[in-house]
């Protein structure tokens, strides 16, 4: 049966309701039945079965733009969701586009990304917190963009008018484009700094430590991958909202316990990086250890007078992680050894901290990017013979010192 037909046109007086207008597309009722339950109570909603239907939805509204934002599935018949955004993204570019999936598929989230210009990719199951939450920030982004260009529209007639307010406009424009660009570089949980912050700013650093190197500098610039442990059955026994508090307050010990130039970073879920500047792996190891201590006699309060323990695992490395090569590995690959670090730690009963280092005395002097490829991946697969042969050494507090690989 096809959801499609004239009566999912919103009338005039509908679009001019307060509530927002989304649009579902689903080649499944019950899984559109599902987010209207979840989201008719905040947003106007009309529906099409699948891509092709929504299509001529589209063309049949008086002004499709109304529509403020758009989750569809993937796999579709006729017309796969990323084919029905890549159609309509000329005509609606300032509507929020979302794909929902139970697929996760890597060619489908690089094609959505570039062709369908997607705001967030997300696989079923979902969270229904997180995607109310989703699409309530969408919306918000589509609002601000299109007070944003109206008032863009009006800027020429506001200068010939007057130019006193129009500086005073100007500076509340720059105040609210700073306010979004802040928006999408924060986590919006905690507060802190999310992975756009790290992509945004680490060449930068990373810059400023080559020119620091080619002074004879031996600085670096640490990461501590921390991962809050058993945190599933947190969600699990006390709820989400529980979860969230838990979240919060352990994002409040981290900032504590870090120096103020330190970055925190939410990386997802309730894994967080931290990035040291200028420390040395003994004043990370300091840092990680006194991270694990407050968070291991923390009380974390879950409200209506319930409160647990918890405790974390952390991973460190320093960039570069190969001291005499600079460019043979990337930050990025740097960070997936602190992540392989922190794996360890959890491996060996959590509650603790692993460091993986190079040794420099047993790497080969004539290492280039191509043999950097080559140890990047001989440490993701096979970390036992390096740290046998000597060229990757670890530190731990744990007692006996012999890791469970």
């Amino acid at each position: 049966m096809s959801v499609f037909n004239i009566k999912n046109l919103p009338k005039n007086s509908d679009i001019e309701s307060h509530k927002p207008l989304i649009m579902l597309v689903d080649d499944e009722i019950e899984n559109i039945n599902v987010l209207r339950q979840l989201l008719e109570e905040n947003f106007q909603i009309i529906t099409g079965l699948n891509g092709a239907e929504a299509i001529d939805l589209i063309d049949n509204m008086v002004d499709p733009t109304k529509i403020q934002l758009i989750i569809t599935d993937q796999r579709m018949p006729i017309v796969t969701g990323v084919e029905f955004l890549e159609k309509i993204v000329d005509r609606m570019p300032d509507t929020i586009r979302i794909i929902l999936t139970g697929y996760s598929d890597t060619q489908v989230i690089i094609d959505a990304i570039n062709k369908a210009k997607l705001y967030k990719f997300m696989t079923k199951p979902f969270d229904p917190v997180e995607l109310s939450m989703t699409v309530k920030r969408g919306v918000e982004a589509y609002q601000m963009r299109k007070a944003l260009i109206d008032y863009a529209a009006n800027l020429e007639q506001l200068v010939e008018e007057r130019t006193e307010k129009l500086n005073e406009k100007n500076e509340a424009l720059n105040q609210a484009l700073n306010s979004l660009e802040q928006l999408s570089m924060s986590d919006q949980l905690t507060g802190v700094h999310n992975r756009h912050f790290l992509d945004k700013f680490m060449p930068q650093e990373l810059s400023k430590l080559k020119r620091s190197q080619a002074d004879n500098s031996d600085e670096s610039i640490g990461f501590l991958m921390i991962d809050i442990d058993l945190f599933k059955k947190v969600n699990d026994s006390y709820g989400h909202d529980a979860g969230d508090k838990v979240l919060v307050q352990f994002t409040k010990i981290l900032g504590r316990s870090c120096r103020e130039s330190d970055w925190l970073i939410r990386w997802g879920g309730e894994e967080f990086v931290i990035v040291a500047r200028g420390q040395s792996i003994e004043g990370l190891e300091q840092l990680a250890e006194r991270i694990r201590i407050h968070v291991e006699i923390h009380l974390f309060d879950l409200g209506c007078q319930q409160t647990i323990n918890c405790s974390c695992s952390i991973g460190i490395t320093c960039f570069p992680f190969l001291k005499n090569h600079f460019d043979s590995l990337t930050w990025e690959q740097t960070l997936n050894f602190a992540d392989l670090a922190l794996y360890l730690a959890k491996n060996n009963g959590r509650n603790t901290w692993v460091s993986l280092i190079e040794n420099a005395s047993n790497i080969d002097n004539q290492l280039t990017s191509n043999h950097g490829k080559i140890f990047y991946e001989r440490v993701m697969t096979n970390l036992v013979d390096l740290i046998e042969q000597k060229q990757v050494l670890y530190h731990t507090p744990i007692l006996d010192k012999q890791l469970k690989f």
